[in-house]
Formats: C-alpha cells, structure tokens, sequence
C-alpha cells in the first residue's frame, strides 16, 4: 500500500462526496483503492465501503437501549470503535490496494480533537498516511471564516501527526472573484493582512492576527481547489498526494488538469 488518506472537514464540507468522486478517479485509472468508512451515523453512501465501522458500532442501539440523545449516541459510537481496533485493523491488513480513502465522520471534533482520532490515525496502517482538509467555501465567505479554518488546518496537522493537503471544496460554487481572493490569502498574504489590518473592528484585528501567525508558524499549503461534482481539480488533488507519498517522484496517474488537456 502507498499510503492512506483521510479525509477530514467540518460537517457538510463535502468528504463523502470528495470520497466518492476521487475513488471514480482512480478507478477510471485502473489505480487500486480500498475505502473505509469511519461514521458510524451515516445512513446512506454513494459508495460501497470495503471496511465499513457501521459493523461494528450501531448508532440505532445506541439510541434505543441506552436512551442517549443523538449528539451523545455519536460520541458513545466514536469511542466504542476503540474496543474493536484489532478487528478493524485485521481487516484493513488484508487489503490489498495502493490507496485506502478513509471516510472521516462529519463532527470534525469526533474524529480530530477526541482520543479515538489520533489513535485510529497512529494504529490502523503502518504505511505513509496524509490527510485531506476540506475548507468550505460557505465559511470562506467571511475572512473571519477563512481565520477559523486555517487554524483548524494547523490543528489538524498536529493533532493526527500527518502531513496535510487542502482544498477548497465544492469550487463549482465558488465565484472566480472569489475564488482568487481565497487563494490570494495563501500566495499574498500580506495584501489581505495589510486589508484587514486598515479596518476598523475586533474580528478584523483578530482575523488579520489568526491569518499571519497561522501562515508563518504552520506553512500550510495552498488549496487545490476541488469539485466533487465535475471532478475539478481532482487529478491535481491525486497529484499532490503521490508527492507527498513517492516523495516528488510521478510513477502512476498523477498528472496536472493542465496537462491532462
């Protein structure tokens, strides 16, 4: 195995869809994966999980027998899938596939800032691992948003312990004005600080701060922009990440959109 590549994002930033139309890339490229999905509260998938923790955990009796609430169901699930690691790690052992796409939960916090995150990060592979951080462009539309966002990046990082590659999800929704803005905080972000920095307010002073410090002292990456739905920029998605795991070399399909056409 190359490597496994969880993917990760606040509640409706699009991963299962990410998912989904990333394993349709390297499908259509005849390129070996396994997909694992990690939400035991997911009722309906666009894919057909090869590991699938919904064996293991049921939300439903969670509900019913122990009469916890919704919120309280899902964090009992997460915490529960600790006790069947070693089944799961069985199973993910008999995989035989390049890449394992890893279905994070949708409660960014369940999975990034519990226990069982890290722990299920650290133990499931001991091959190259990444992680794949969706920001949402519904929260980009505010810089105080993007802020939010570029510190969960860094925290992602830091929590999990893995190299992490971003996108801009959903970028078939994004205008291109906006869309250059976005990414302008990344390659010139001294422009968008010097902006925030001149107007007057609180969250704009806190913006134009939690933008800078994050940038200099965690060295994200620009985001790819992505679409789940025309399959945007997944082949530049699929590109970085045989960078990250071959180390730069290009051995299987992971050319550029450029180069592609």
């Amino acid at each position: 195995m190359l490597g496994a590549i969880f993917f990760i994002g606040t509640a409706g930033s699009g991963k299962t869809s990410l998912v989904n139309s990333y394993s349709e890339f390297l499908s259509e490229r005849s390129v070996s994966f396994a997909i694992m999905n990690l939400d035991p509260a997911v009722v309906t998938l666009p894919y057909n999980p090869d590991i699938d923790v919904r064996n293991y955990v049921s939300i439903t009796k969670l509900l019913q027998e122990d009469a916890l609430g919704p919120n309280g169901a899902i964090i009992a699930a997460m915490d529960l899938v600790v006790t069947f690691l070693g089944e799961i790690i069985k199973e993910v052992n008999e995989i035989q596939a390049d890449y394992l796409l890893v279905d994070t939960p949708g409660q960014l916090e369940l999975f990034a800032f519990r226990e069982v995150g890290p722990l299920l990060v650290d133990k499931l592979v001991k091959t190259p691992k990444l992680s794949v951080f969706l920001f949402d462009p519904v929260i980009t539309q505010e810089q105080s948003g993007l802020a939010s966002l570029l510190l969960l990046s860094a925290s992602v990082s830091l929590r999990l312990g893995t190299p992490v590659v971003n996108v801009l999800s959903k970028a078939d929704l994004i205008e291109e004005e906006r869309l250059e803005k976005i990414l302008s905080v990344f390659e010139e972000p001294e422009g968008v600080i010097a902006e925030l920095s001149s107007k007057k307010g609180l969250m704009n002073a806190l913006a134009s701060r939690l933008i800078e410090n994050t940038l200099e002292l965690a060295n994200l990456s620009v985001p790819i922009p992505v679409s789940a739905l025309d399959k945007r920029g997944v082949a530049d998605l699929h590109a970085e990440i045989q960078r990250i795991f071959l180390g730069g070399e290009s051995e299987d399909v992971g050319v550029s959109e450029q180069e592609e056409s």
